[in-house]
């Protein structure tokens, strides 16, 4: 008797089965049982052989769902076939043959409501829902305009067993059917924290991994640098090798990929940067940009550009000014990579609740093709890919956007937004 037991709850009720079957299992077992005891009750109590027999098929046919739902997988047929013989035809005839709504069967229409929406979904459960509380609806106004089309039943003494019977019978199922559900969510939801927490420490050992791996490499790739470029010393003194200019053109090439790759060590190392930079407070912005604006300014002077810097003062953010100083950088030594002899524009403006920050410039700007996808990692005309990328992620984190407009030959125009300091968490006020 107890393996029988412990298979049949394994079949129907195991933790490997998908929560809405299991759900349903409870449900028809549940319906199962309140209509052996409902049928019991009738039976004992006097009521008629056609509601006792109407009400022992229910049990029937609940448990023969259970299996064929089982055994076919076939269970959004079942819950229709459930919904639409038991709920609507079965509790509706039951409902004015055993007293309308001084009866129990109020009770039962309660418990098929919440069975639909346990266990449709989406339209299907909104308009079933819809349905069946229409059609009880209107058995209730039946009841009052006709109060002949109910069958009473014959003593104060049937009315209490039949309320007190079905009162018990769905407070039980459905007091089962949470509480099934609430045990089944808990359970996913541990398994949900431990997979995430396993997965938090697959990606926190990635990234630690990603940041050594890039610090160890700074140390050989300026070596090998600092080597290419004494070699290519070298060769210039030496006779006969500068003529044709080959080895040199080889070494200005690998010289030139040392120092794309340095460049994608140190965007590696500013992403991780990123993840591990938790802390922000009130920043003055507009002494971060002109600050910025002033370290920079030489290097696109050397290119030929000139820095126009336009911001008011006073303007105030929070977050972590190292990152956002970055951003400033990347967007100006964009620009400036992409523009020779020309102006590179750095304006900030407050407007509403955000403060509007736009790098322009009028250089040979970004291809179609490449524009919409500029923000990607890994996605560049000739650099590493990871200055947009990195601008992107540190912008969003400050709850801000990011936009680029750009038109081939006719320049770029990067426009970023973040939120204005309004004494967040508690800091001093602005």
């Amino acid at each position: 008797m107890k393996n029988q037991i412990i298979k049949f709850l394994h079949t129907y009720f195991d933790h490997t089965l998908d929560l809405r079957v299991r759900i349903f299992n409870v449900l028809a077992l549940a319906g199962c049982v309140i209509s052996l005891v409902e049928g019991l009750v009738n039976l004992f109590s006097g009521a008629g052989a056609m509601e006792t027999l109407s009400v022992l098929a229910t049990a029937v046919l609940s448990a023969g769902l259970m299996v064929y739902a089982q055994q076919t997988q076939k269970y959004k047929r079942c819950y229709l076939v459930t919904i639409l013989f038991i709920f609507i035809g079965l509790f509706g005839y039951l409902f004015f043959q055993m007293g309308g709504y001084h009866g129990g069967a109020p009770l039962l229409f309660v418990f098929s409501v919440v069975f639909t929406v346990f266990m449709l979904e989406g339209r299907t459960a909104l308009l079933v829902t819809v349905l069946e509380l229409a059609l009880y609806s209107a058995m209730y106004v039946c009841a009052y305009l006709w109060p002949d089309s109910i069958v009473t039943l014959a003593t104060e003494h049937a009315y209490f067993v039949n309320h007190i019977t079905d009162f018990l019978m769905v407070s039980m199922a459905l007091g089962a059917t949470m509480y099934a559900q609430v045990r089944l969510y808990r359970a996913q939801q541990r398994r949900v924290d431990e997979q995430n927490a396993v997965l938090s420490q697959v990606n926190q050992a990635k990234t630690q991994f990603l940041a050594n791996t890039s610090h160890e490499m700074r140390t050989p790739l300026t070596i090998i640098s600092v080597n290419i470029q004494t070699v290519m010393g070298l060769l210039k003194r030496m006779d006969g090798v500068t003529e044709d200019g080959e080895a040199q053109e080889f070494l200005q090439d690998a010289q030139a990929e040392i120092m794309r790759l340095s460049r994608m060590v140190e965007g590696m190392l500013s992403l991780n940067a990123i993840a591990d930079s938790t802390e922000k407070d009130k920043a003055d912005f507009s002494s971060l940009l002109g600050n910025t604006a002033e370290m920079i300014r030489l290097l696109l002077a050397k290119q030929g550009n000139t820095l126009t810097a336009e911001f008011s003062d006073g303007l105030t953010v929070y977050g972590n000014a190292d990152l956002l100083s970055q951003v400033v950088i990347n967007l100006l030594q964009n620009a400036n990579a992409h523009t020779a002899n020309g102006i590179i524009k750095l304006q900030a403006v407050h407007s509403g609740g955000e403060i509007a920050v736009t790098v322009s410039d009028n250089g040979s700007g970004i291809s179609s093709q490449l524009l919409p996808h500029v923000f990607e990692r890994g996605v560049s005309e000739g650099g590493t890919g990871f200055g947009l990328f990195l601008c992107k992620t540190v912008v969003e984190s400050h709850g801000g956007r990011i936009q680029i407009e750009s038109e081939k030959s006719c320049g770029t125009t990067v426009t970023f937004t973040l939120p204005i300091y309004q004494g967040q968490f508690g800091g001093e006020d602005a």
